[in-house]
């Protein structure tokens, strides 16, 4: 008799156990199924003059039809961009361009979802904006010495540090106007067809980022030449 006893109470312990995990998943099942439609994958972002590239891949699946793209202003005010998705292969691009952004540091998030209204896990990524601020503070390389040598106009220059390369516009013999681009390694430059009466007008170009998408460029500084 008292193992049966026993045996009533420990059933009934298995019982209540099952009944408190039924509780504890209940919302769950009462939820339903989520489907989970296939995120952006491989996301990057590229700096821009006052916009910015996303770039990715769509992959697991193909039910994807509309993609949302969400990020906060500097104001702090929530904007998104909707884009309409045609999947043609396994793996398809993902790229866009957000115009039209204010200076300073962005997190974006993207959501796909299918026709159903089934949205992806986001994928975020960060990237900086730059703009009037950021070119305001660009140096012009300065040059370290101008002369003429039988005709020619002979430039050396001084080290210029993070910058890509110079513009330099002049005229020429003929009275054409021309700007030829001057690599930053280059120390010395020689134009053998300006002509002497007129100025030099050169500036500095940027590229803030390994990825960036736009030049930015300092200051123009304009020369006679002696």
């Amino acid at each position: 008799m008292k193992h049966i006893i026993i045996t009533l109470c420990v059933i009934a312990g298995i019982c209540s156990s099952c009944d408190d995990m039924l509780d504890n998943i209940q919302p769950y099942l009462d939820a339903g199924e989520t489907i989970y439609v296939g995120k952006v994958d491989s996301l990057t972002a590229s700096s821009g003059r006052n916009r910015i590239l996303l770039k990715g891949f769509y992959m697991y699946g193909v039910t994807q039809k509309k993609c949302v793209i969400r990020w906060q202003s500097q104001d702090e005010e929530d904007k998104s961009l909707e884009l309409d998705v045609i999947r043609d292969n396994t793996v398809d691009p993902f790229e866009v361009i957000i115009n039209d952004l204010d200076e300073g540091q962005y997190e974006f998030s993207v959501t796909t979802y299918d026709a159903k209204g089934n949205s992806s896990i986001e994928s975020m990524i960060e990237g900086y904006v730059y703009g009037d601020l950021y070119e305001s503070n660009l140096t012009n390389r300065k040059m370290d010495r101008l002369y003429i040598d039988e005709n020619d106009v002979v430039i050396s220059w001084r080290p210029a540090n993070n910058a890509l390369k110079c513009e330099m516009h002049y005229t020429d013999v003929n009275g054409e106007e021309k700007m030829i681009e001057i690599p930053i390694t280059e120390t010395e430059t020689r134009i053998e067809d300006c002509d002497l009466t007129k100025v030099l007008r050169w500036r500095t170009v940027y590229l803030p980022e390994e990825t960036a998408i736009d030049y930015f460029y300092s200051e123009f500084t304009e020369t006679t030449i002696p």
